[in-house]
């Protein structure tokens, strides 16, 4: 018989900076699907600290103060009686907590561990430049491409060494707040910070917990003089916390604070780049939650790791990606790690495996349907996306769809890269115009179009379903480089690939940390993993390819040309509407019917807008493809924090005693009190600087 094997879900969850104290928790439902059928509420919505899954209100996405709340991700242990050797497992395994019988032994405590880490300043170039045979830079090249054949792309901070595995550069460039330990048998009130004035702590043998003394723990105001004040200090990557009655353990992250230094040869840091911007550390992370659980007998076991990414907030938690980080993730796991072989085998997706209609296909009818809330959809393609969410499994397909191939773009044909009259009808990833679904997708949906489905599928455990849930509610499919996560949930490098077994699938492969080596002569972590390269991952390793501050990159991608633009093109498009909503409804602009006790929608505005008077031309643009942003990078890092939130009617109270509607998805909490420029609607068109 197997002896008990712990496992920590969700595998991967994420938090979101805030500039609040407050928090509420991660989302355990998907974006997309209805968690009610009494009111209709769709499910990607954080839930209140200290409940399982009340879902937040419009009330609560800031603090009294009018701060942003950050969202905090929880983590819990299930236990399995089995290997695991199948997706889904066989053994569905189920929660435990204190006090729980397991094998005959009473669990008497949980001890966690996390070790956050920021790498982003001591790491490659997320946009590399493309040469000419004469040197001219003549473009920028994203994704796995620079990797590819033992190349790497240039560096970040090349003054401070050429060398990521330089001790210079690993002591000044990277934020190392070092392991962090917590019981769950520890007060509810018990706050573990990860700043410079907290003892490093790690779970030792037999489950005790070891202090570090001598941890080199580093934050920038270590090395450098924070050039830039405006935008607040980095002192802190975060918190731990254990959840009241439960013994779950909460994990918060930053604040949206950043940092600015002068470069090695004493230049002030610029702010110009979308993606890559020297002398800038901001205060996201990552790194690994590992856990032990003590028995009452004195005996201990280890916990199969899961792993903690704090990033961008969500500012739309109900709206669902097209293609998510799960899309991503999922279908490079069923290609090249043999997930599912009922599904894909021998280099070829199975023909006679059905889909599931409520996992596989609606969600991307409803990724379409929710994203017309967060751009500005002319009257005929609201009604298409409101159509195709109206799909149910007994409907026929071919009737629904009458031409499946003029309708979906294939990702397998990279001559439908360029067409963006094919959905989704978003701009793509790195070398891609447009996007399109995941491999696995598009043959999901294609069964379903030729009647190889039925309404549910495989049925998942409960921690197999927050894998899944929480990376649902992620952005996949436009790596450049993304919010969430980026390209690097396509290599399977990235990933414990014995998964076979203890692990099951979708486990970092983490980097054993042995904690007594630790010295304040050296740094602890080094460069980790490198995407292509058999090289575990230490903390800070997943966060470090996003954007440098993350500010500019959301700032930058409200609406873009295609790159490459397809020939004769001038048609702008968005970059992640559901993760970085571009137009919206607020609900101040709604008016009330008497009549009809119900609220009707008013216009639109920008997400990001300018406030009129003074600060107009912080945000004003003539030009339609600058729109809907700050024009100065600068502006955005400081005023983040004003950006509204889309949420669903039903969670909206109004002053008739109701709400605004299961059938609406509103702005709210936004603090910009101007109407910034005109929405136009769709299709616009990009502009040369010199037209009229």
């Amino acid at each position: 018989m197997t002896e008990t094997i712990f496992r920590v879900h969700p595998a991967i969850n994420f938090a979101r900076v805030g500039n609040s104290p407050e928090y509420y928790i991660a989302p355990e439902t998907a974006a997309g699907e209805v968690i009610d059928e009494n009111t209709g509420l769709f499910g990607g919505l954080p839930t209140k600290p200290g409940t399982e899954n009340t879902p937040i209100t419009a009330e609560d996405f800031r603090d009294a103060k009018g701060q942003v709340k950050r969202q905090a991700a929880r983590f819990k242990i299930f236990a399995y009686d089995q290997l695991q050797n199948s997706y889904p497992s066989e053994d569905p395994g189920r929660e435990v907590k204190i006090g729980d019988q397991v094998g005959g032994k009473t669990i008497k405590d949980i001890i966690w561990m996390v070790h956050l880490a920021n790498k982003k300043n001591n790491n490659y170039q997320i946009a590399s430049p493309i040469k000419d045979s004469s040197g001219k830079v003549i473009g920028e090249e994203e994704g796995v491409a620079p990797y590819e054949n033992g190349n790497t792309p240039p560096i970040r901070n090349p003054s401070y060494g050429p060398e990521l595995g330089a001790p210079e550069r690993l002591r000044k460039l990277v934020i190392d707040a070092g392991p962090r330990t917590i019981v769950s048998s520890a007060a509810s009130d018990q706050v573990v910070d990860f700043n410079r004035n907290t003892q490093a702590s790690h779970i030792g043998q037999n489950g005790v917990v070891q202090p570090v003394a001598d941890y080199p723990i580093s934050f920038p105001g270590d090395h450098f003089e924070n050039v830039n004040t405006k935008n607040g200090t980095i002192e802190t990557l975060g918190e731990l916390q254990i959840e009241e009655g439960s013994g779950r353990l909460i994990v918060t992250g930053g604040y949206g604070n950043t940092f600015a230094f002068k470069d090695a040869d004493g230049k002030d840091p610029k702010l110009d780049h979308a993606i890559d911007n020297d002398g800038w550390f901001d205060d996201v992370s990552d790194g690994p939650v590992n856990a032990t659980v003590v028995f009452d007998d004195g005996s201990t076991s280890d916990v199969v790791a899961g792993w903690f990414v704090c990033t961008d907030p969500s500012y739309a938690p109900q709206t669902r990606n097209v293609v998510s980080t799960w899309d991503d993730m999922f279908s490079a796991w069923v290609e090249e790690l043999d997930l599912i072989p009922s599904l894909f085998k021998d280099g070829k997706y199975q023909t006679d495996y059905k889909s599931a209609f409520y996992a596989d296909v609606l969600p991307v009818f409803h990724g379409a349907f929710l994203q017309r809330w967060n751009t500005n959809l002319p009257g005929k393609g609201v009604s298409g996306h409101n159509w195709v969410a109206q799909i149910k499994p007994a409907d026929d397909p071919k009737a629904k769809i009458p031409n499946f191939d003029a309708l979906i773009r294939d990702p397998n044909d990279p001559k439908q890269d360029g067409q963006g009259v094919k959905m989704p009808l978003a701009l793509g990833d790195a070398q891609r115009s447009f996007l399109s679904l995941s491999r696995t997708q598009y043959f999901l949906l294609k069964q379903w179009y030729e009647g190889q489905s039925e309404p549910y599928g495989p049925v998942l455990g409960e921690g197999e379903k927050l894998d899944r849930v929480v990376l649902l509610n992620c952005l996949g499919g436009r790596f450049s480089p993304g919010i969430d996560l980026t390209f690097i949930v396509r290599d399977v490098n990235l990933f414990n690939q014995n998964w076979r077994g203890e692990t099951g699938p979708f486990r970092i492969n983490l980097q054993a940390m042995d904690y007594s080596t630790a010295t304040q002569a050296k740094p602890f972590l080094q460069e980790g993993y490198v995407p292509l390269r058999n090289a575990p991952v230490e903390p800070g390793d997943l966060s470090k390819f996003m954007s440098q501050p993350w500010h500019t990159d959301y700032n930058s991608c409200a609406v873009h040309e295609p790159s490459p633009n397809p020939e004769y093109n001038n048609t702008l498009y968005w970059s992640w509407p559901a993760q970085r909503p571009v137009q919206v409804h607020p609900v101040g602009l709604c008016t009330y019917d008497e009549e009809n006790k119900v609220w009707n929608l008013g216009g639109q505005l920008f997400s990001v807008r300018g406030d009129g008077e003074g600060e107009e031309n912080l945000t004003h643009t003539y030009l339609p493809q600058n729109v809907g942003r700050y024009q100065n990078y600068m502006d955005f890092l400081e005023n983040w924090h004003r950006t509204g939130f889309i949420i669903q009617g039903i969670q909206i109270a109004d002053e008739h005693g109701g709400n605004y509607g299961q059938d609406k998805f509103l702005e709210v909490a936004s603090q910009f009190k101007g109407p910034g420029d005109v929405v136009q609607p769709w299709p616009t068109a990009a502009l040369n600087a010199d037209d009229d």
